[in-house]
């Protein structure tokens, strides 16, 4: 019987590896003075003010810094708001020591972003990758170093066959490969699936299968390894094309159609916690229900298409929907969002209205559905996932705040991708107090249902290893400027800014402790 406790926290850490393999090659393959002083014990300071002069870029350097200082390598803290006091751990210095090895496996990347087992010559390349991690093998004892190069390869492989549905596993247990992938091919998937012990007597076995199962799993942090290959470019060069789109509107600094489907496994877990909210409101008496439901960055339509076919079928609202509609509003910033959603949505035969929005202008999305539909925002219930941290970043008034009320514990590290500067995590805090605040007379009459990532403390984070997906999360949405704050902070921004959240209807994953993700139903 396997250990699936054991075996989880390993793919966990094979998750972190993904993320940290590009900043560790990056940050020591530099002959740079001050970043190698990380190798020793001695305390030392980083001024932000001579970052620029040195051809570093402030702030996705304070994100690589807050990554390492989570895994417990390393202690980060500020003086002021330009300096940044620094502490290699032991810990840490055993692994920045051993940064050479991450240097190797990371110029495999470029070969596993475009992994793809159709092509011939693949296996050329991938038992490259195979040898040197033999080799490494044979050199380290290292745990956490193999693993993460383990992570590496296991995600990359199992994300290339499990989303195309190149493989399957018959009932002798044996692997069944696509007729389209040729021998040569096939045989570097089984020396893989040998190297991490997935087969035995040429079966797979329980361990295999448990990875296997939980190839989605490394979707989303694999998905953004076109950005983490550019990652000399966000510490050291001008990052202003970073997030830039090919002519046909791509993202080139992730696979979006890979990040939906790694990311949709878990998002059945979040939507059951959704429905019973939705329940509850779609039970009250019919005329204190909400006109319909607005999803803002309704993305592809799937969370729209759950909901009404929920109320359809699952609550009062549904049988009387001749007399009360049901009004299905999709808004998005993105065209091609809009016009997939719309599809869906027909497909389904669900009468809809689609609308272009911002997130940052509730008010251009009020006015917009009363001009053309006659439809308030506020007669519907908002609803919206994992949206909130990927707005554009503004920065806010803070002439328009009490400074002296507004504190926070954040430890968060973000980009803004414009100066390359440090910002003190207040500045993020107040930003999201303001954002709320644009949003607050679009709610207040049936609420706003949130799902939301968030970040936790490094201190935290650095003893559960193993257990939490955050310092992926800071990798993925710190270098793609997006901002995910703590829980705690999340919910006192909500506060201030004069909402008040259901504790009846407040769900936290995977747990209160470890929060990286909320679903919160927010009302004023």
């Amino acid at each position: 019987m396997i250990n699936k406790k054991k075996l989880r926290s390993e793919l966990f850490i094979h998750i972190d590896g993904i993320a940290l393999i590009a900043p560790l090659s990056a940050i020591f393959n530099k002959n740079n003075k001050t970043l190698n002083l990380l190798k020793n014990t001695e305390e030392f300071i980083i001024d932000n003010n001579n970052l620029t002069s040195n051809s570093i870029n402030g702030d996705y350097l304070n994100i690589t810094l807050r990554l390492f200082e989570s895994q417990g390598w390393l202690e980060r803290s500020f003086n002021n708001e330009k300096n940044i006091k620094i502490k290699s751990t032991n810990k840490g210095i055993g692994v920045f020591s051993n940064s050479r090895y991450y240097n190797i496996f990371f110029q495999f990347f470029n070969d596993l972003i475009n992994l793809n087992f159709f092509n011939k010559n693949t296996h050329l390349r991938l038992n490259e990758l195979l040898n040197e991690f033999d080799n490494l093998n044979s050199k380290t004892k290292n745990i956490i170093l193999l693993k993460h190069i383990e992570g590496l390869i296991i995600g990359n492989t199992l994300v290339a066959l499990s989303m195309e549905n190149l493989l399957d596993i018959n009932s002798d247990k044996k692997l069944m490969f696509n007729e389209g992938i040729n021998e040569q091919n096939q045989k570097v998937i089984k020396r893989i699936f040998n190297t991490f012990n997935f087969i035995s007597n040429d079966k797979i076995n329980e361990k295999g299968m448990f990875f296997y199962k939980r190839s989605s799993a490394y979707g989303v942090t694999v998905s953004y390894m076109p950005l983490f290959f550019q990652i000399e470019t966000l510490l050291f060069k001008d990052t202003s094309n970073i997030l830039i789109r090919d002519k046909k509107g791509n993202e080139l600094h992730v696979n979006r159609k890979m990040n939906v489907w790694g990311s949709g496994g878990a998002h059945k877990l979040y939507f059951k916690k959704i429905d019973e909210i939705i329940i509850e409101i779609f039970t009250r008496p019919l005329e204190q229900q909400p006109k319909g439901l607005a999803d803002m960055g309704c993305g592809d339509g799937t969370l729209l298409i759950h909901l009404h076919n929920l109320i359809k079928e699952k609550t009062v609202r549904g049988n009387y929907l001749d007399k009360y509609p049901l009004y299905i509003i999709g808004a998005d910033f993105n065209d091609e969002a809009l016009e997939v959603t719309g599809n869906n949505l027909n497909k389904q035969n669900i009468k809809h209205i689609l609308i272009k929005a911002d997130i940052a202008n509730p008010g251009n999305f009020n006015a917009e559905l009363e001009k053309k539909y006659n439809i308030k925002l506020n007669d519907l219930l908002s609803v919206r996932s994992f949206l909130d941290h990927n707005r554009i970043f503004e920065m806010p008034n803070l002439e328009n705040f009490d400074l002296n009320i507004i504190t926070t514990k954040s430890t968060a590290a973000f980009s803004s991708n414009t100066s390359n500067d440090i910002f003190n995590p207040i500045i993020f805090k107040i930003s999201l107090i303001e954002h709320f605040l644009k949003w607050k007379p679009y709610i207040s009459k049936y609420g706003l249902i949130l799902l939301e990532l968030h970040t936790i403390n490094p201190n935290v984070c650095k003893n559960n290893i193993g257990k939490t997906l955050a310092s992926a999360y800071d990798a993925t949405h710190g270098y793609s400027n997006q901002y995910i704050i703590e829980y705690e902070d999340f919910i006192d921004s909500a506060v201030l800014a004069g909402l008040k959240n259901n504790v009846n209807f407040e769900f936290n994953f995977p747990n209160q402790k470890l929060t990286t993700v909320s679903i919160n139903l927010f009302s004023v």
